[in-house]
């Protein structure tokens, strides 16, 4: 079965849910892209590595890096392999110092950022790129450059802290909480799942 070489060209503001972000993954060689919905701390550690961006302290990408190169184990490819349910999943190709191979099942998001770490090549199988691409028919492609969102998701100070979250789940109706919780646990994002079930359990 082949594969298709992606790239990162964009990373927007996701319709639903509201603490969502889209990643949008493009063929290399082409205009035909994937759109992947991640969460607000995922989309935070691409853009770093895509901004080459300093960091005060690791996040979670660049420790897993300093543990694998402190163990002597270094990542060849991220293949996107299976989708389901709007879930796509994603294989870690890893090598020993010895030259042996073995796979890690990831989020693909957080594969993506660690394979931008690591200056390692991402997939998606051709089969599934083929079922879920959309293909970009503008003239300049609006996907060319990394979105507005970039500098707000960047901004530590701003969107990351815990003081924004809360204010802004805060403001939610509890339908909106309900809706956005399950878009959290849909897409792993646990951290921001408990805050939104403190601040159900708070009303």
């Amino acid at each position: 079965m082949g594969k298709i070489e992606l790239t990162v060209a964009d990373i927007h503001a996701a319709s639903q849910p509201s603490e969502a972000f889209s990643l949008i993954l493009k063929e290399k060689e082409g205009r035909r892209y994937v759109p992947v919905i991640i969460g607000m701390s995922e989309a935070r550690a691409i853009l770093v590595e895509l901004n080459q961006s300093p960091t005060h302290r690791p996040l979670t990408h660049e420790l897993f890096v300093s543990l694998a190169d402190n163990f002597a184990c270094s990542l060849v490819e991220v293949n996107i392999v299976h989708f389901e349910n709007g879930v796509y999943f994603a294989d870690m190709l890893m090598m020993r110092s010895d030259s042996t191979l073995f796979h890690l099942d990831a989020r693909p998001s957080d594969a993506i950022a660690l394979a931008l770490k690591s200056n390692a090549p991402f997939f998606m199988q051709d089969d599934i790129f083929e079922a879920n691409c959309q293909e970009d028919t503008q003239e300049d492609s609006e996907y060319n450059e990394l979105g507005n969102f970039a500098e707000d998701i960047l901004d530590e100070e701003d969107v990351v802290s815990d003081s924004y979250i809360d204010k802004k789940l805060t403001e939610m109706t509890t339908a909106e909480l309900q809706s956005l919780l399950e878009g959290a646990v849909e897409s792993e994002d646990f951290e921001l799942a408990e805050r939104i079930q403190k601040e159900l359990n708070r009303r």
